[in-house]
């Protein structure tokens, strides 16, 4: 059997061996054992596994069918590799996150199954786009990381299902275009406006809540503007502010039941 993948994790086994994890064109994930993955020996051979790079792999036959035993590489190869990422510490903080959050939310590879080999391939095209466009721009140093993330989470809601409601206003149903201050719920799945929310909590809002509410609808620009554009158009993507990735993280980690405390570069790519 033949795959190709992105590996998204590994971890040094033994004194020579990595275990790693592939995200298969197909969009699912595939663990895997290399062994000799980190080189060295008598040789010393160099090792080509690092994370984000591209693989082609061919495994080695299974000794029993239906077993659940780890799969095992026979032979590997480079299809592509990030040159730029692992030379800007930004980049390469944004880099395991994205992988973090792809190891949670994608499908397991199984050979045997009856499912459909390419149910999940617009997760693949999305992460694969996504670290092809940030090792691009990783020439610059500083490169502004939350345009990219931004940019993934948007474009990973339309394709998962779980896109907000960009368009009215989740109670009394206007064109969140007719208002200058909006709200994000990520809770309800949407926006609301100034008048329902005043209307709602039956007071006045504070001024520090207007400007909040002003971000959030430069957090919708935004979410519309990246619907539309391809990723190569990224630069075009300028000033998502922290605040705004962390609004759309926030959402995203809703949806999949997921928590935030439990990404570990997160805390590393909010603090640059």
């Amino acid at each position: 059997m033949n795959l190709e993948g992105i590996l998204i994790r590994k971890t040094n086994y033994r004194d020579r061996d990595i275990i790693g994890k592939l995200l298969l064109r197909s969009g699912k994930v595939i663990d895997v054992y290399f062994y000799g993955g980190r080189g060295g020996g008598k040789l010393q051979k160099g090792s080509i596994l690092e994370i984000g790079y591209m693989l082609k792999v061919t495994f080695a036959p299974k000794r029993k069918k239906g077993i659940t035993a780890m799969d095992i590489a026979k032979e590997w190869s480079l299809i592509w590799e990030s040159k730029n990422i692992r030379k800007n510490f930004h980049a390469f903080y944004l880099l395991n996150l994205i992988f973090e959050l792809t190891a949670k939310i994608a499908i397991s590879f199984d050979e045997d199954s009856d499912e459909h080999l390419d149910d999940q391939v617009g997760l693949f095209k999305i992460i694969s786009n996504s670290i092809f466009q940030l090792d691009r721009t990783s020439i610059d140093l500083k490169v502004n990381i939350f345009d990219h993330l931004f940019a993934m989470l948007g474009k990973l809601s339309l394709e998962l299902g779980i896109l907000p409601d960009l368009k009215t206003c989740l109670y009394c149903h206007e064109s969140l275009d007719d208002f200058e201050y909006l709200k994000f719920e990520p809770q309800n799945g949407g926006f609301s406006c100034s008048e329902c929310l005043m209307s709602k909590e039956d007071s006045s809002l504070g001024k520090n809540v207007f400007e909040e509410m002003k971000d959030t609808k430069k957090l919708r620009s935004a979410f519309l503007f990246v619907l539309q554009m391809k990723f190569s158009e990224i630069e075009s993507l300028q000033g998502i502010s922290r605040g705004n990735c962390d609004a759309l993280f926030n959402y995203f980690c809703y949806q999949f039941n997921l928590n935030k405390s439990d990404f570990k570069s997160w805390v590393m790519v909010v603090a640059l």
